[in-house]
């Protein structure tokens, strides 16, 4: 019988749901890292969410050959898996883009029509009107052309927005009107007014957006980070804002993160924060499934898994 455990809040629930389809299965469930020791001597499928993952309890289940992540990135995981060349990892690379893309849309109607400075009116009880920015006619970059990031562009193509695709490789995506390399960024970005990244971090896309890109920017273009802090030069970007050099920035992801009490942003009237909510919606678990049970369905039979991550 073959052993899956499942890491990740509300275990139970998903727990219950493979359960039911794969009663040839022992499935355990624990809601977080501390509780996983007591099964990880029989593991060999790790189902997790949560970062916390360690090398100590990898090494803890010696009999683990598949690791399937209920998140796109794996960075958080990869790490304890140093020493376990030999584990299949799996993302759910897929079930992100349309939370993805009603993320983007709040920070960029947040930012352009002032929610900031509307919230504080409100709480002023004043009736503060202001001017309100459309989305329809502004060129908007989309930095990472993965699944969030087609889906993103298709959604700023409805609301009649000019698309500009940034990625590694040049190629034709629906909705993008013309993609350019990452390396025309700081040649793209001027002409842009709200420039936005879903792009993996890695070593080529740390520091991605930095002083030189910041600088090309309008003073009216909006920055709105949803990839991972680092993708950003944080102390470029505060400096950016203050002296006002782009309009705003849009922050659900920071470096560090959970971003701290003592950082300027918090009390940036033209910084708009969420914390880390881009991926996350009312409808995880049933999406996390749509890529989970066909993969151990496939793993059972011996037949290729989806979404395979290439470990360096």
């Amino acid at each position: 019988m073959t052993n899956v455990l499942i890491i990740a809040p509300e275990s139970a629930w998903y727990a219950g749901y493979l359960g039911e389809r794969f009663p040839e299965v022992r499935i355990d469930g624990v809601d977080g890292y501390a509780d996983a020791t007591a099964f990880a001597a029989s593991v060999e499928v790790l189902m997790a969410l949560a970062p916390g993952l360690t090398r100590e309890l990898v090494a803890a289940m010696p009999g683990l050959q598949w690791l399937q992540a209920f998140t796109s990135g794996v960075d958080h995981l990869l790490p304890a898996l140093a020493d376990r060349p030999d584990v299949i990892v799996t993302n759910a690379r897929g079930i992100h883009g349309r939370q993805m893309s009603e993320m983007a849309l709040l920070h960029m109607l947040s930012l352009g029509r002032g929610t900031v400075q509307l919230v504080e009116a409100k709480q002023r009880g004043e009736w503060a009107r202001r001017e309100q920015q459309t989305l329809f006619g502004r060129t908007v970059g989309i930095v990472g052309l993965g699944s969030s990031g087609e889906q993103l562009a298709l959604v700023c193509k409805a609301f009649g927005m000019e698309v500009v695709g940034i990625s590694k490789t040049v190629r034709s995506v629906p909705g993008v009107d013309r993609v350019v390399t990452r390396g025309q960024l700081v040649d793209v970005a001027p002409e842009l007014d709200y420039l936005i990244l879903v792009v993996p971090e890695d070593d080529e896309t740390r520091a991605l957006v930095d002083v030189d890109v910041l600088a090309a920017m309008k003073p009216t273009a909006f920055l709105v980070n949803l990839a991972r802090g680092p993708v950003v030069d944080q102390a470029a970007l505060v400096e950016a804002l203050e002296r006002g050099s782009i309009a705003g920035a849009g922050l659900d992801v920071t470096d560090p993160e959970p971003l701290p009490p003592s950082s300027p942003l918090w009390a940036m009237p033209n910084a708009f924060i969420t914390p880390h909510l881009g991926g996350h919606s009312d409808r995880y678990r049933e999406l996390v499934v749509t890529v989970a049970e066909p993969n151990l369905r496939a793993w059972l039979a011996g037949e290729e898994l989806t979404n395979v991550v290439l470990r360096p």
